[in-house]
């Protein structure tokens, strides 16, 4: 029994490591590479976008600054970092978010009465490079792009 309870202790002990680990390697801010990054619509492709991910208390804040032809919009989220689900913004505006940690990645979640939007976030080894899978599954929009990040 004694051995028993050492090895939960040890796989809880890592595991904690592991998403501590996550926290440090995605704060930071993040400048999209226009260059390798897959849109779904080419219409639909952001010109610019950094993201900034910091830990605040026990949130990790995520704000994002996108430039589009039509103009440029920043907004701010936040996720716990025990995932739980937590409300953003107003109105029409708000979504539900989530981290969720999975088989070594991050997945950031929105949802709202359009369904639910995903992103699956990497991070390279040397720490310079964020990917993002982005999924929505409203089907009124282009659903699946990649984006590719360097650190700043």
């Amino acid at each position: 029994m004694k051995r028993y309870q050492a090895a939960v202790i040890v796989i809880l002990t890592v595991a904690a490591a592991a998403w501590s680990q996550t926290d440090k390697d995605l704060v930071g801010t993040w400048k999209m590479d226009a260059s390798r990054s897959k849109f779904a619509s080419s219409r639909d492709a952001t010109a610019v976008m950094v993201i900034k991910y910091e830990r605040v208390g026990e949130l990790i804040r995520e704000t994002m600054m996108v430039t589009v032809p039509a103009g440029v919009t920043t907004r701010s989220f936040d996720y716990p970092i025990d995932g739980r689900e937590r409300a953003n913004g107003d109105g029409e505006d708000r979504v539900n978010a989530k981290m969720i940690k999975k088989d070594g990645a991050l997945i950031l979640q929105w949802s709202d009465d359009g369904g639910i939007f995903t992103r699956t976030i990497t991070i390279s080894s040397d720490g310079r490079t964020l990917t993002i899978a982005a999924h929505d599954s409203n089907r009124d929009v282009s659903a699946d792009d990649l984006i590719v990040f360097q650190r700043q």
